[in-house]
């Protein structure tokens, strides 16, 4: 007799609450071969977002604050890939590993997701192209080495135009990221430019510009209006009532007509339906899925959905659960909880969660909190936040070093040197012998090539595995446009006719240079254009032979 497959649960996403689901699961189910618990992370370790604002502004290591998903969940089959549809009808869902040309199919009897939101500025002219998200590691980190580059250029500058642009820093969004990021930040540049001599004496400005009446909207007029006096009196400018209508390189236009010179703007705002989410047949509204209080989505009985992609009603006070961590992180284990539960035909539970409150950093050593209906300010709400986050990060290794860095940074400096990670050529190159193939035909396409030196042949394989010459390329051609324009796979094969160096962009970085350019698009789009009907004759006539 065969032997029956394991219930396979399949968790998209490697934030908060994927993770909760994942970690729970695997320990309930460690020591049970019936069921088989898999997580699909795009990275494959798990930041601690809350602590972004202090990497940024170098309090923290920045990888102090991430655990490695392997570990975290060592019960649990863990791939490190991006999720490229979801197929709900044959229940599988396509993934793109780390090779772009290699796709993956992983089928799933219980789907649970937690994809989160994505970022879209596209609503904000030059907003994508001229400010710095805070979302991710990377964005931390890159946005800690450009401030500090900046640091560097005012110290260097004559032109004091040029100097204050550099020293002007402005974050777009009042909620607890964009205050707490540029709290942190107003509080290192103050306590840095003792190194900084002449941006010293230039003096920066730092400035918050929020849409609404008052920052901190989630917490109490009270609060929020303490936490905007403190940074206030921290030299933190706040605009409030107006919004961002343009971005450029020189700096932001604001709604009442207001131009700010900048060459650093830090965007926490912008918060958009995950791609998948919105073009799939869930039931959804304003891009989040709607699902029971037991978080399952209405009308599938084997998806779950849990996280910012979740419209969760809370059963505590009506209305939806806040897109927060405390509520994530709930609402994995209890998630977790009911596919089990429905898998071994026991009842589920709902997810009821009423909120400890919230925390922020508006200064230094200086926090706002709203615990258990009782307000706090100032240092004891600080020691708090401290508190809890370092209670809440996951990991003892984790825990001891955020708070070895929090203690050496009440003893010495901040770290300011700007750590670069780019590599030494910027352009990919590639050299192949002769002979050599560089793209097959029937393949999944992943870059565009140009080439630099050399030649190559362009062949045609037919149903019978003839081949036929196409055209010959040399040195200022461009091939491999069609299959990453067209989403489709590769229609021709390239060799090498003699050895061959070529620049190479990745799938990526060519959509977005064709989407940017469009002298480059239309040229590349003519060239592929004229390459396709080559094939198309060259196949037409192979038939009629």
């Amino acid at each position: 007799m065969a032997e029956n497959k394991p219930t396979r649960i399949v968790i998209l996403g490697g934030g908060f609450a994927g993770i909760a689901a994942a970690r729970a699961l695997g320990k309930q189910t460690r020591h049970d071969p019936s069921v088989e618990v898999h997580l699909v992370s795009t990275e494959n370790y798990f930041v601690f977002q809350p602590l972004l604002p202090a990497v940024v502004a170098c309090g923290l290591e920045p990888s102090h604050i991430i655990n490695p998903v392997r570990m975290l969940c060592p019960h649990v089959h863990v791939h490190c890939a991006t999720v490229l549809s979801i197929d709900l009808e044959n229940e599988t869902v396509c993934l793109e590993g780390q090779d772009a040309r290699r796709l993956f199919c992983l089928p799933y009897d219980h789907l649970i997701l937690g994809l989160g939101l994505a970022m879209d500025l596209s609503r904000m002219p030059g907003m994508s192209e001229h400010s710095l998200p805070i979302k991710t590691l990377g964005d931390a980190f890159h946005l800690r080495n450009h401030v500090l580059s900046k640091l560097e250029q005012a110290d260097l500058e004559d032109d004091e135009q040029v100097r204050r642009s550099a020293l002007t820093f402005v974050a777009v969004g009042g909620g607890f990221s964009g205050v707490e990021t540029i709290a942190e930040i107003n509080d290192m540049v103050k306590s840095v430019t003792k190194y900084y001599p002449r941006a010293r004496a230039c003096g920066a400005r730092v400035i918050l510009v929020h849409s609404r009446d008052r920052i901190l909207n989630e917490l109490g007029e009270k609060l929020a209006r303490f936490a905007e006096r403190k940074m206030r009196d921290r030299g933190v400018e706040i605009i409030l009532g107006a919004r961002v209508k343009e971005a450029t390189p020189a700096g932001v236009v604001l709604s009442n007509g207001d131009m700010i010179q900048t060459d650093t703007v830090i965007c926490s705002i912008g918060n958009a339906p995950h791609p998948l989410i919105a073009k799939s047949s869930l039931p959804q509204e304003r891009g989040r899925i709607l699902v029971d209080d037991c978080l399952r989505v209405k009308d599938h009985a084997n998806v779950w959905a849990l996280g910012d992609n979740a419209l969760v009603p809370d059963v505590s006070s009506g209305g939806y659960c806040a897109p927060t961590a405390q509520y994530a992180m709930r609402q994995g284990k209890v998630c977790a909880g009911n596919v089990l539960a429905t898998i071994r035909n026991q009842p589920v539970k709902p997810f009821s969660f009423g909120g400890l409150g919230q925390l922020a950093v508006v200064g230094h050593r200086c926090g706002v909190a709203h615990v258990f209906g009782i307000n706090l300010s100032g240092i004891l709400a600080w020691i708090l936040w401290r508190s809890v986050y370092l209670m809440k990060l996951p990991g003892l290794r984790c825990k001891i070093r955020v708070g070895i860095d929090w203690t050496l940074d009440i003893f010495f400096p901040k770290d300011i040197a700007m750590i670069k990670v780019d590599r030494t050529k910027q352009l990919q190159r590639a050299h192949f012998r002769e002979g050599e193939t560089i793209i097959r035909q029937g393949e999944i396409g992943d870059k565009f090539y140009i080439i630099e030196s050399g030649s190559v042949e362009v062949l045609l394989e037919d149903s019978e595995g003839a081949t036929q010459l196409l055209a010959t390329l040399c040195a200022g051609d461009s091939f491999g446009e069609i299959a990453l324009l067209k989403d489709t796979k590769r229609t021709a094969t390239v060799r090498c006719i003699g050895a061959v160096d070529v620049v190479m962009f990745a799938r990526k970085d060519f959509q977005q240079l064709a989407g940017s350019f469009r002298a480059f698009r239309d040229r590349v789009m003519v060239d592929s254009d004229d390459r396709e009907r080559s094939s198309l004759a060259s196949t037409s006539t192979n038939e009629a032979s």
